[in-house]
């Protein structure tokens, strides 16, 4: 599959990145204006609207099984709901390229976790010194945020752009393990409950009916849930059966660059150093931990 790649493989690969590394640019520009429940909550359900269409128009069912929405409702809390709102309280503190870098440790999460879950994806001493190169680059973000005026606000958004990673992995863990439907229905379940569950919260903490919506905030808004949370979800399934999950993998490495030089051009983010260090150490750390095992595992 790798030999004479056609070309769309690689526009899917690009379209994934972009829309997924520019996410942070919107939701750094709305933060101060929407809360971080109501950015979820309406990003989410708009996701879901988009899914269910999609499943409708190819002539699909929903799912009607009562565990696929049992288990669909403890992971979409797991790894929508909370890492969601994590990210958007997180960008009230951090740059929109940091916070694209923290979610580049996804994978790193994911192998770390698939060590002690599972019995054929253990690591090897060579996935350790992956996972070490993916540590020192989240210290490098650490440090530098400790030389800034806002640090410990800035400190805690970090370690909840962590925990939200943190989710994301364990609910793609819990997907692997416990989950046979369709990817496009797993989606649509996660996303649908995830929905019911955050909008009540969003109404109690929140009052959203109260926020002063503009045009760029409803733009930005129907943005995040028709691309990044919708589209993008069925582009996913589509392209790795396509191209396989290997190759499709490499989106991580082009997200935080992506990120980053999104917040340089719109939001006159500052390109320092430390920015493109943690991005090697991770990038250095996702390639290693992927590579073929050829020696034992721990």
């Amino acid at each position: 599959m790798t030999d004479n790649r056609p070309i769309s493989h690689y526009f899917y690969l690009l379209f994934l990145s972009t829309v997924w590394g520019c996410s942070f640019l919107f939701l750094k520009i709305m933060a101060p204006t929407i809360p971080p429940l109501t950015i979820a909550a309406a990003r989410i359900t708009i996701g879901a609207v988009i899914i269910a269409a999609y499943v409708l128009f190819k002539g699909g069912k929903f799912p009607t099984h009562s565990s696929i929405w049992i288990k669909g409702t403890i992971i979409g809390f797991i790894g929508t709901c909370i890492p969601f709102v994590f990210i958007n309280w997180s960008m009230n503190y951090i740059n929109s390229g940091v916070g694209a870098i923290c979610m580049s440790i996804i994978p790193l999460s994911v192998f770390v976790m698939a060590h002690f879950t599972t019995h054929d994806e253990k690591m090897s001493w060579t996935g350790l010194v992956g996972i070490v190169s993916g540590v020192c680059g989240i210290l490098v973000l650490f440090y530098d945020n400790l030389s800034a005026d806002n640090s410990t606000l800035g400190t805690l958004a970090l370690i909840a752009m962590l925990l939200a990673a943190f989710g994301y992995a364990l609910a793609n863990i819990l997907i692997r393990r416990y989950v046979k439907t369709e990817p496009i229905n797993t989606s649509l379940v996660i996303l649908t409950t995830s929905s019911i569950i955050t909008w009540p919260i969003a109404f109690i903490f929140e009052s959203p009916l109260e926020v002063n919506y503009g045009t760029f905030e409803i733009l930005s808004l129907i943005y995040l849930g028709v691309l990044p949370t919708g589209i993008a979800t069925m582009v996913l399934v589509i392209f790795t059966q396509k191209a396989g999950s290997t190759f499709v993998s490499y989106n991580t490495y082009l997200i935080p660059i992506v990120g980053v030089l999104a917040g340089f051009i719109f939001l006159d983010e500052a390109l320092k150093e430390t920015t493109f260090l943690s991005i090697f150490f991770i990038a250095i750390g996702i390639y290693i931990s992927q590579r073929p095992k050829k020696n034992a595992s721990l």
